[in-house]
């Protein structure tokens, strides 16, 4: 069988084992195979689009030429059978006669067999290969050196947690190595392997690990490491050469560096939220009205452990006690991820309440020491920065799910609140332990961090099939999986399906359960359907009105339907509960671009990094720029964007810049970037942004029919927004055409209806 190697060093051999080395040298034939072996989804390949990849600068009867000598020279190394042909115009490769490694890599990866996909990976794709004057070819070789780098990096991580997960340090801490020398400047990757090297008593491996990255950075990217890494080196050096602990007045018993189990992570966890029933430690001090509290944070727990590693713990008591307490309905509870960036802060409770417009909030922090887990918790009024309410709870690992009951009802009594509170969600402390790992990722809402959280939450169900939350909540991760990063996994969107229809026969008044519905009625997999779907969300926000997520998918229904008013009501929401919600902040500007406001919508968009969705970020201040007619700083912001991502994900910066070349004239480098964004968005979720980009290009060259095609697809494909669609400039050179005329009376129509009836 033949044998083509392509990631790290470039090797090809024949199928009688010899290699081929007159190919290696000929780089446009070496190329041309390449693409055949390694572009994704598998498939035959028309000529005309090898003829633009590949030789773009030759008219086309000498391209064809080009094309049918370098074929037949690809027949003549390899043998006649591996090119093979579908009628005229479609070449492809017969796989069965060539192992590839990028195949082997993509199929380990979609099997879950992580171990062999790294064992294929051996460097980047085609590193350090070049053919001139072949834009495109250049292009796609960038976007698929991305994706395989990003699928690697994933695939590591993921083998960690599993290790982790099994309590297999020792294999972890060698996968972790393994991914690092993969992606050497992935500072995730780096702290990960230096904490499970701690664990493992290797403080010099730990610290050596460290010293290498940072020599990197300095080296190739000229920086370093950023202060959470430092402050992790710098507790490994001082557990390395410091004398034993001595715990200050708030610590007790003897401080212990080993690791904790995930039983221990559990009882921590239900510290906070259980024990304490009569306030015996710190009662409600008496003349400071904490019936105003009706809106609160609960900040970040700080870890006294002496061991840093197991920091999460605290990051779940945080989770753990905002989703309790934020069940009750006559209080408005922040979300987590706004609350997190208040994570060892300086700031006063009452910076903290102005910041996030709150009347109280809630801090502590956690220790333990042998089978013992120790609490304290307090409320304090964020007006006054008086303690209005304290205790300290005090448990072995065995009392778990005996003491969240106590403690919560604690919290709410000094909240004057009734004790009306929801069962334990499961009696299985493994799967409870298993779900709140889940939970601190899923509100991260990125590929890597999703993958890992179906992990935990499949560990979760596994250990208890009726743990009703977890289902919800596996749901929803796998609706992420396949709407956002993984649109080819059909799998995916059928794991969501049965994992929301799960827990809601098991908890049909579970308000997750109806948001997981929900996000699968409003997806690709669910046909958009907006009707459906909204009252899955305005049940969920029923059963518990702080769900933020209910509120900003809600709205950005509404915002797709171009029923505005009603959007920006449900953002309004959203940032209510989560002021740090960038998606919801970004929607508000896109309703002002939508009502042709368009520097205040730019001036929106700014309030948000640009690191918190960079595709659409970029996307969303070109649109706003090109508006507004600056035209060269559009230009500059698309161009620095895509050469540091190719791969623009659902194509939406390409489909901008197009409509940059549209307005410049330029209708062929216009056309070449509609070509490259169609291949980019297949399967996009958003993929209708793109398709009204390409009608926007097509209305400003003057081609109403192309244009019509195109504002259809958008239109059907989940964005029938009336008000943008009349109002937008870029549509006004076919306002007069007939099929426009007609389709915008129907789109009025049913717009209208909708607004009744949404």
């Amino acid at each position: 069988m033949i044998e083509f190697r392509m990631l790290g060093t470039l090797h090809l051999t024949d199928a009688a084992g010899h290699e081929v080395k007159g190919l290696l040298t000929r780089s446009h034939r070496l190329a041309l195979l390449a693409y055949l072996a390694a572009s994704t989804p598998r498939r035959f390949h028309r000529r005309d689009s090898l003829l633009a990849l590949f030789w773009p600068d030759l008219d086309q009867e000498h391209a064809r030429a080009a094309l049918r000598q370098a074929l037949h020279v690809l027949r003549g190394t390899l043998g006649n059978d591996v090119v093979v042909t579908r009628g005229d115009e479609e070449i492809g490769l017969d796989v069965s006669l060539l192992w590839c490694d990028v195949m082997a890599f993509d199929e380990a990866i979609a099997a879950g067999q992580l171990g062999a996909a790294l064992d294929c990976y051996k460097g980047d794709l085609l590193d350090g290969f070049f053919i001139s004057g072949a834009g495109e070819f250049e292009r796609w070789l960038e976007r698929e050196r991305a994706r395989l780098r990003e699928a690697v990096s994933g695939a590591a991580r993921t083998l960690v947690e599993r290790y982790e997960a099994a309590g297999d340090v020792t294999a972890a801490a060698q996968c972790a190595r393994r991914a690092t020398r993969l992606a050497p400047h992935d500072e995730d990757l780096v702290r990960r392997l230096v904490a499970l090297l701690d664990r493992l008593g290797d403080r010099g491996g730990a610290v050596a690990a460290y010293d290498e990255f940072a020599q990197g950075l300095r080296i190739d990217l000229e920086t370093e490491p950023s202060a959470e890494t430092k402050a992790l080196i710098t507790a490994v050096r001082e557990r390395q050469t410091a004398a034993p602990v001595t715990l200050s007045r708030r610590r007790f018993g003897t401080a212990m560096p080993g690791r904790w189990g995930s039983v221990v992570a559990a009882v921590v966890v239900a510290g906070l939220l259980v024990s304490g029933a009569a306030n015996r430690s710190g009662a409600l001090l008496p003349g400071h009205a904490s019936d105003r509290v009706q809106s609160l944070a609960v900040l970040p727990f700080t870890n006294l452990s002496s061991d840093t590693l197991h920091a999460w713990y605290a990051d779940g008591l945080t989770e753990a006690l905002t989703t309790d307490l934020g069940r009750i309905r006559s209080l408005r509870v922040i979300a987590h991820g706004s609350v997190m960036p208040f994570h060892g802060t300086s700031k006063s409770p009452q910076d903290i309440g102005r910041e996030l417009h709150v009347d109280g909030v809630v801090e502590g922090d956690v220790q333990q020491s042998g089978d013992r887990v120790r609490v304290d918790v307090r409320l304090i009024n964020a007006a006054t920065g008086y303690q209005l309410w304290a205790d300290r709870f005090e448990e072995t690992v065995g009392q778990r799910f005996v003491l969240e009951d106590r403690v919560a009802h604690g919290i709410l009594a000094g909240l004057s609140l009734p004790p009306h509170l929801a069962a334990p969600p499961t009696q299985n402390r493994a799967a409870y332990d298993a779900y709140l790992h889940a939970e601190l990722r899923l509100w991260r809402e990125n590929r890597e961090d999703d993958s890992v959280a179906i992990i935990w939450l499949e560990q979760a169900v596994a250990l208890d099939p009726d743990f009703a939350a977890a289902q919800a909540e596996l749901g929803w991760a796998y609706n992420m999986r396949a709407n956002q990063f993984a649109p080819w996994d059909t799998a995916a969107v059928t794991r969501a399906g049965l994992a929301a229809e799960r827990a809601l026969r098991l908890a049909p008044d579970l308000a997750e359960a109806h948001f997981a519905r929900g996000v699968l009625l409003s997806s690709v997999a669910g046909r958009f359907a907006p009707g459906p779907a909204i009252r899955e969300y305005r049940r969920a926000l029923e059963l518990n009105p702080n769900l933020a997520r209910a509120h900003q998918n809600l709205g950005n229904i509404y915002l797709h339907r171009g029923l505005l008013d009603k959007a920006v009501d449900e953002f309004r929401a959203t940032l209510a509960i989560d002021p740090a919600n960038y998606g919801a902040t970004r929607r508000l500007g896109i309703v002002l671009v939508y009502r042709g406001q368009y520097e205040e919508g730019l001036r929106q968009f700014r309030q948000v990094p640009p690191e918190s969705n960079q595709s659409l970020w970029n996307y969303q201040v070109a649109w706003g720029l090109l508006y507004l007619g600056r035209e060269k700083e559009a230009s500059d912001l698309m161009e620095r964007y895509l050469r540091a991502h190719p791969e623009d994900r659902g194509g939406v910066v390409t489909s901008t810049r197009a409509i940059l070349e549209a307005k410049r004239g330029e209708a062929t480098r216009a056309a070449a970037d509609i070509r490259t964004a169609i291949a980019k968005g297949k399967g996009f979720i958003h993929f209708h942004h793109t398709a009204y980009n390409i009608a926007s290009v097509y209305a400003l060259l003057g081609q109403p029919q192309r244009a019509m095609y195109w504002l259809r697809q958008a239109a059907e494909g989940g964005w029938p927004c009336y008000p943008y669609f009349a109002r937008d400039p870029n549509l006004d050179r076919i306002r007069n055409d007939p099929e426009f005329v007609a389709f915008m009376k129907q789109l009025k129509a049913q717009w209208e209806r909708e607004q009744e009836t949404l």
